[in-house]
């Protein structure tokens, strides 16, 4: 015990004790308390002294105690900087070899078929957070030790790609080896995306098997962004990545494939997509987050132009899996975000304007060649996109092509190295003899793409615009005798009009001008996916310029000879394509739009063969328009476009030539015999 109000001195490091008991202290403590009690205060009558008297015994430390989760949390620690290092001496690299045609070769991303990845029998979260299950209970030094035993362990036991997602988890390299097994605990990498190593996996597949994809991006330039850390400034923009995934996930099985959505009730034999269900699936989930990461960057970052190339992607991923009605107006948001990033016109073309707000771009001019020429290109990729898609409706296109004076693109390969190609050494879209004059020193196959489209947006100005400016009386708009003087009178006179008989010439001029070895898209044995698709729109404009105006089954009807020839031909080049170990699933979108209405023209001739009961014609025709059909329903097992494309020719052949055509189809194993009546020569481009 001691006085109320007197300190004890309990402890010899004190300075206030002498030695004495009572001592000095103590006793100077109770004379001051004596002298100042207030009355009635019970007082000892001599100062008990506490001095050097063992102190009261104290409860065993126990497991929890201050000082044992001291020493526990400094022994985590330690086994924690213990990992470290020992990573710190561990490969860990990600990249795969380059195949021989320069891009990344991963394992098997082709649809359908397993993937290397350890992952397939693995349930992946979709929401966005990774399972943590192992490190959530306890407090929060057991949550310490579990985060421990769990990085050792799902480093050594897990795959990485196993991880799918983690809402704020990465892994990618720059940032602590530590990462990778604690990926849940970084807060860096953006949400809802994938972690680094499967990420780069959809990346990779995305560039390897969606065509023109290295042209629209600098693919070496944008593999070296995605190493970097989120927080760089050149790091790619999130809702690109999303885009990529969604795309990239429909050529791996590492991912369950999104199921086709109802056939459009504006198509024969739709319904009602009200009536259906979003599927949550993978690409799904990826594509609303590339659309909720693209309203952010519109309204936060000046990447205008990054956020156009993401537009794109989602774009393409929509027409890919029949989302017709999202894809019409992505692909019209596309070319619309083009105009103000200024990439519909170069310098020194641009607005006359001497406003201060008349500024002709609203990006900052590119900071070198690359960069530069990327922009040109996924311009001209999206233009492209939109006029593929625009030619199979008659709806207006987005983007005049007047008001588009640019550059065509430089080839792959000077792109590829960042070479200055001057103007003076290119071609540009509003020449004259763009169409017809090849310089073989200035194109390649991605170029003469660009020239295909701009030769059907041609044919699909004229298709719209052809009755208003007959109206106005615009001389090439009025049918004109003296221009096709054998036309039966009861043709339609369309085809005297002096602009149709020009872009039918044009037409014909653009196949005989090319050169030799941009004639036949498998000039080396291999499929130039870029050239296939520039050579069949070729023969798809002649087939929207004719179609209108054949009167199948009639004598001397120019039209239906031309879209006979044009059908045929893009037959051919399926032949020639389905001959090669190509997987036609990866030829793109617009080659099966092809295969579509030529099939759709075959079908025509089909009918009027069964009306003139001529056994020959109709075998041979049906045998060609049974192979179209069993190729696209083949690809629309995996794709949802070519099976809603494969439905629609089966409705149309049902609904032409009767239910009895329509019978089980597979492709078959060789290629059917083409005799004079289906094929006039083997190269595709005779057939003019």
């Amino acid at each position: 015990m001691y006085c109320a109000g007197i300190r004890p001195a309990t402890n010899v490091a004190d300075a206030s004790y002498d030695a004495k008991r009572p001592c000095s202290t103590c006793i100077r403590s109770h004379s001051y308390a004596a002298a100042h009690a207030p009355p009635g205060t019970d007082l000892p009558p001599h100062p008990e002294c506490t001095y050097d008297e063992s102190s009261e015994p104290q409860p065993a430390e126990t497991q929890d105690s201050p000082k044992n989760r001291f020493e526990r949390l400094e022994s985590r620690i330690n086994e924690l900087e213990a990992l470290l290092q020992e990573k710190e001496h561990v490969p860990t690299s990600r990249s795969r070899p380059a195949s021989v045609n320069g891009s990344r070769e991963p394992s098997s991303f082709i649809m359908g078929f397993p993937d290397a990845l350890d992952i397939t029998d693995r349930a992946f979260p979709l929401d966005g957070h990774a399972d943590i299950s192992p490190i959530g209970n306890g407090s929060a030094l057991d949550d310490l030790a579990g985060v421990a035993s769990f990085a050792s362990g799902a480093s050594r036991h897990v795959p990485l790609d196993a991880l799918l997602f983690s809402g704020n988890s990465h892994g990618f390299p720059g940032s602590s080896p530590l990462s990778v097994g604690l990926e849940v605990m970084s807060t860096g990498w953006p949400k809802n995306l994938p972690n680094y190593s499967f990420l780069r996996h959809l990346v990779e597949a995305y560039f390897t098997f969606t065509p023109c994809a290295s042209r629209m991006f600098h693919m070496s330039t944008f593999m070296a962004s995605l190493s970097l850390p989120p927080s760089h400034p050149k790091f790619p923009l999130p809702a690109i990545l999303h885009a990529m995934c969604a795309l990239g996930s429909m050529y791996t099985a590492s991912v369950s494939p999104t199921p086709s959505p109802p056939l459009p009730s504006y198509c024969p034999g739709g319904g009602n997509a009200l009536n259906s269900s979003d599927s949550n699936s993978f690409g799904e989930q990826q594509i609303r987050f590339a659309k909720d990461a693209i309203e952010v960057a519109l309204r936060t970052t000046s990447d205008l132009f990054s956020v156009l190339q993401a537009q794109i992607v989602v774009s393409l991923w929509f027409w890919y899996n029949a989302r017709w009605s999202e894809a019409c107006m992505a692909f019209a948001l596309s070319l619309r975000y083009a105009v103000p990033c200024g990439l519909n016109a170069c310098p020194p073309f641009g607005s006359i304007s001497s406003s201060d707000m008349s500024a002709s771009s609203v990006i900052p001019p590119a900071a070198n060649v690359i960069e530069d020429e990327t922009r040109r290109n996924t311009f001209w990729f999206a233009y492209m996109m939109e006029r593929h898609f625009a030619a199979i409706n008659n709806f207006a296109m987005m983007l005049d092509d007047e008001d588009i004076a640019q550059m065509l693109p430089v080839r792959g390969d000077l792109f590829e190295r960042g070479v200055l190609v001057p103007p003076s050494q290119r071609q540009w879209s509003f020449q004259a003899d763009v169409l017809t004059n090849h310089p073989e020193e200035q194109i390649d196959s991605f170029v003469l793409h660009v020239k295909a489209t701009l030769l059907l947006s041609r044919v699909k100005i004229f298709n719209g615009r052809y009755r208003v400016k007959r109206h106005l009386g615009v001389p090439d708009m009025q049918p004109d005798p003296t221009v096709l003087p054998n036309l039966p009178s009861d043709c339609d006179r369309t085809q005297a009009v002096p602009a149709f008989v020009e872009l039918d010439r044009l037409i014909s001029e653009f196949k005989q001008s090319l050169p030799t070895k941009f004639k036949d898209p498998l000039y080396n044995g291999v499929i130039d996916v870029s050239m296939f698709t520039a050579i069949s729109t070729v023969h798809f404009a002649t087939i929207v310029l004719h179609e209108g105006h054949a009167r199948i089954g009639r004598p001397a009807c120019v039209s239906s000879c031309r879209v006979l020839e044009a059908a045929r031909a893009i037959l051919n080049l399926l032949y020639e394509a389905y001959s090669t170990s190509h997987n036609l699933a990866l030829l793109g979108v617009f080659p099966l739009v092809c295969w579509f209405v030529a099939g759709r023209v075959l079908v025509r001739f089909l009918k009027a063969a069964i009306e003139a009961q001529s056994e020959s014609h109709v075998t041979t025709l049906r045998a060609e328009v049974d192979f179209i059909r069993s190729v696209i329903c083949k690809i629309g097992e995996g794709v949802p476009h070519a099976h809603h494309y494969g439905r629609m020719l089966n409705g149309y052949l049902a609904q032409t030539c009767g239910k009895e055509y329509v019978t089980p189809v597979s492709p078959p194993s060789v290629i059917p015999s083409r005799n004079s009546s289906s094929s006039t020569s083997s190269s595709p481009l005779t057939s003019s």
